[in-house]
């Protein structure tokens, strides 16, 4: 972490609530969207609860001799159809097909929700960044350059897009899902859906494990790339110094050096993330060949049927995607964490530069007429640049101000209109 990011995260106790919370209220300004989503989302969820149950009627009652349920013999006897195998290999057939496009139009009708959400949330943020820097004083531009305020307008603020997906959308949808397929797994056996719960304390114990490391990761490569557009920015913006002084080569050099410690840290990243993805899906994997190796006993004893066992790994399986998105989701939100901070150290800077409560507009027309009295002003703590400076300036004056570099000229010109505020004396 960068001091400024420790003096921040130190100062400021940039708890999990206040660092989410504040993002949060840029979602919840899209809640007809986000209704929307909750209730396509609690469509969806039982939508997929269904999709098993055509393969149970194949297996079940079209082959297996099991006996038809009298629902879905009257629901047949309604079209004046018998529970025949091949009526019923053909209604599996169209139920499978019908929940195909029931979830599809679902789908596409989420991603359009949460397309239009997210967009407007990043860009309001944007905004407010984007005023926020104009109002911050020029100190604070000084500490910061150009490349890093843009990094922090056009890259950090999609943060606000992860963490709405991360501690909305996605719990929501995960959650209904689970809870969902959960409930019926466990009407369906109780023992197996028992036995599947058995690896949640496993990949909750490596989520937090994973995080740790992932929001490190993520800061120093955030940290990186804004170094990079640095000097990108730094380097355009004095073409004609450079090839004045026929610098290209060596900037060149750097900025393969920059570019390769970026490339280096979002590999690390990379592989962090993908031993995240393996050890969680090792763990999935091995819950799974528990649950199918202790289910065909169950089958192979007479007490559950071939169809209900299919049934059961359709939702093992459906849970545990679910139970693996929250875990992405976690992981993701530990990742922006260090986008979440470089955008609230802007949001939250104090403004150096403020007006005084009932202070007098500027009178109107402008007269020029300057004056200095007992100035006093430093960049630093302690370490003034100016010290009791006294001078004034006549309509019509012209006035030399000379002196060797770093005398102070230059921010004896910026109290003037402004840029600063004294830290002794006044200028009227």
């Amino acid at each position: 972490m960068n001091k400024s990011g420790e003096h921040l995260a130190r100062n400021t106790g940039l708890g999990i609530r206040r660092r989410y919370g504040r993002l949060i209220q840029y979602a919840l300004r899209q809640w007809p969207h986000l209704l929307l989503i909750v209730g396509l989302t609690a469509i969806m969820s039982g939508a997929t609860a269904l999709q098993p149950w055509p393969m149970k009627m194949l297996v079940d009652y079209a082959f297996g001799g099991v006996p038809v349920p009298d629902l879905l013999r009257q629901s047949l006897a309604t079209l004046s159809l018998r529970p025949r195998p091949i009526v019923l290999a053909f209604t599996a057939a169209g139920a499978s097909l019908a929940l195909f496009a029931l979830n599809s139009g679902l789908d596409v009708g989420l991603s359009w929700a949460w397309t239009a959400a997210g967009q407007r949330m990043v860009y309001d943020l944007a905004a407010d960044l984007f005023h926020r820097l104009q109002r911050l004083s020029l100190l604070f531009h000084r500490r910061r350059s150009v490349g890093d305020c843009l990094s922090r307008l056009t890259s950090d603020t999609w943060c606000v897009y992860s963490v709405s997906e991360g501690l909305l959308v996605s719990p929501v949808q995960h959650a209904l899902t689970l809870a969902t397929l959960g409930a019926v797994a466990w009407r369906l056996d109780p023992g197996l859906a028992a036995l599947s719960l058995a690896i949640a304390p496993v990949l909750g114990g490596s989520a937090l494990f994973f995080g740790r490391h992932l929001k490190r990761r993520a800061r120093q490569s955030r940290e990186a790339e804004s170094r990079l557009m640095s000097f990108v920015h730094q380097t355009l913006g004095a073409i004609p110094v450079l090839q004045a002084f026929g610098s290209e080569k060596r900037n060149g050099e750097r900025f393969r050096r920059l570019a390769g410690d970026t490339v280096a840290l979002s590999q690390r990243r990379a592989l962090l993330r993908y031993a995240f993805g393996l050890v969680s899906g090792l763990t999935v994997t091995i819950g799974t060949a528990f649950v199918l190796y202790f289910g065909s006993l169950r089958v192979l004893s007479g007490s559950l049927s071939l169809g209900s066992l299919l049934v059961f790994l359709a939702y093992l399986r459906s849970m545990q995607n679910a139970s693996q998105g929250l875990l992405t989701t976690y992981g993701n939100l530990k990742s922006v964490e260090a986008s979440i901070d470089r955008v609230l150290e802007v949001l939250d800077a104090e403004e150096e530069v403020r007006e005084a409560p009932g202070a007098r507009p500027l009178p109107q027309p402008v007269q020029g007429h300057i004056r200095l009295e007992g100035v006093t002003f430093g960049y630093e703590t302690g370490r003034p640049v100016l010290h009791a400076v006294t001078l004034e300036a006549h309509p019509g004056e012209v006035v030399a101000i000379v002196g060797p570099t770093g005398a102070g000229k230059s921010t004896l010109v910026s109290l003037i209109p402004r840029f600063f505020d004294p830290w002794g004396g006044r200028v009227t």
